[in-house]
């Protein structure tokens, strides 16, 4: 049987295919008949699956975080892709191909080793506090972190929630804080944001935990957060370094503790430093643009489905406006090219901003 993925199914489609189980929920239609909803996965994506006839039968067969064969037929309900499923046959992971088994589960697109090579090149190149790079370095030197880091998701579903996302987004937002380091030169601290979006989520690797082939909130994720759980790790970390200076420790600790932003968002308190509003709005916008490539990436439509979270149908601009086409610079005006006369003050441009 060939592996039939979410994102190649059509409309009106059979699909005789193998998929994980994200979810799974009994309930009763309008009729009072007993149907089985389902949230069905691979790597590609997800799709909605119902059982609407012998619920009862098939109901005990299986549970969330088991692979199923499932025979079905696709359909459009609201904009949407369900399978209308009539057949269900769970499929014993043990001992099966680990090559098969990955077909599953969504990882980043992006080399893990060479993601965490280049985040460990970024803090040996912009940290220079020796306090930091010490606290940096307890963390680099922690295994059970370091392999956390680079097989975690970055949450259970809204943003980087796959294999490796939870280093794909740390990287990702230290890119974007070396940027507006320099950026913002004048007025932030370089060591305190760069340190403090490497430790932001270290939390995460504690609030959350995958079982069963699917990831859950930890008893101690959902009684006390990331956040909190961050805070103590960092705060533990620091404890071991003789002399590490208290206002540094405050600085640090006040990023992780505002980092979402807003009280009702999670975080004890609101941003009071340059730092901190940096980091806030880093870690908001790389969690919000996955979003939109996650859309992109999967899905070759215009328009999404409705994002929940974001609260917004998501276009696709380049396939809207079919700007995937060479930027035409010989329709420039004169004045708008290089060559072209029009003149700029020395230095006003770094690099050949036309090239």
């Amino acid at each position: 049987m060939e592996k039939i993925f979410v994102s190649d199914i059509k409309e009106n489609q059979k699909v005789d295919s193998v998929f994980l189980i994200k979810s799974k929920s009994l309930a009763t239609g309008k009729t009072g008949k007993t149907y089985i909803y389902l949230k069905l996965s691979d790597k590609t994506g997800e799709i909605k699956g119902y059982v609407w006839d012998n619920a009862e039968k098939f109901n005990p067969l299986f549970e969330a975080g088991d692979l199923i064969r499932i025979k079905s037929k696709s359909a459009l309900f609201q904009n949407e892709l369900q399978l209308g499923i009539t057949d269900i046959e769970k499929i014993k992971s043990d001992g099966m191909d680990e090559s098969f088994l990955t077909l599953f589960f969504k990882s980043s697109k992006y080399d893990i080793n060479t993601m965490f090579a280049e985040l460990i090149s970024i803090l040996k190149e912009n940290l220079t506090d020796a306090y930091i790079v010490k606290l940096a370095d307890k963390f680099l030197n922690d295994e059970n972190y370091i392999i956390r880091l680079k097989t975690m998701p970055a949450a259970k579903s809204i943003h980087h929630a796959y294999v490796g996302g939870l280093l794909e987004h740390t990287l990702s937002m230290l890119k974007i804080g070396v940027f507006l380091s320099g950026h913002y030169e004048k007025y932030v601290i370089k060591d305190v944001l760069i340190a403090s979006i490497f430790l932001h989520d270290v939390g995460k690797i504690e609030e959350l935990s995958v079982k069963n082939n699917l990831t859950e909130y930890s008893d101690e994720g959902r009684l006390l957060g990331h956040i909190v759980i961050g805070i103590r790790a960092v705060d533990t970390k620091i404890s071991e370094i003789p002399d590490f200076p208290e206002k540094l420790r405050l600085l640090i600790l006040h990023c992780i503790a505002s980092h979402h932003g807003e009280m009702e968002y999670g975080s004890p308190k609101r941003p009071k430093t340059a730092e901190a509003l940096l980091l806030h709005y880093i870690d908001n916008m790389d969690s919000k643009e996955n979003q939109f490539a996650d859309f992109i990436d999967s899905v070759n439509t215009q328009w999404s489905q409705y994002s929940k979270p974001l609260d917004r149908y998501l276009l696709n601009s380049k396939i809207f406006s079919a700007a995937g086409e060479t930027p035409r610079k010989d329709l420039l005006p004169p004045e708008y090219t290089r060559d072209g006369g029009l003149s700029l003050p020395a230095g006003l441009f770094k690099g050949e901003l036309f090239d």
